[in-house]
């Protein structure tokens, strides 16, 4: 993971890691490192976590910030809510 100090947004990249085999619990754990207030980005290849993460991220009381697609790899913005 790397940070942007200044604006306090964390980057992931899942890479091929899927919904089917732990991508949502590395999401959980990545977004248990940044603090409350601290946004994570999230850059997946895995087609089902486009659905999935936004869903997952709500569900853990989460605001998802953004979902941008360009084909082949979705980057999805969250930000820690507690």
């Amino acid at each position: 993971m790397s940070v942007d100090e200044s604006a306090r947004v964390h980057e992931f990249d899942a890479g091929d890691l899927g919904c089917g085999n732990g991508l949502a619990a590395e999401v959980r754990r990545q977004l248990a490192l940044v603090g409350v207030g601290d946004q994570l980005r999230i850059a997946t290849r895995d087609p089902v976590g486009r659905e999935d993460l936004p869903a997952l991220a709500r569900l853990l009381g989460h605001r998802v910030l953004s979902l941008e697609d360009d084909g082949g790899t979705t980057t999805i913005t969250l930000e820690r809510m507690r």
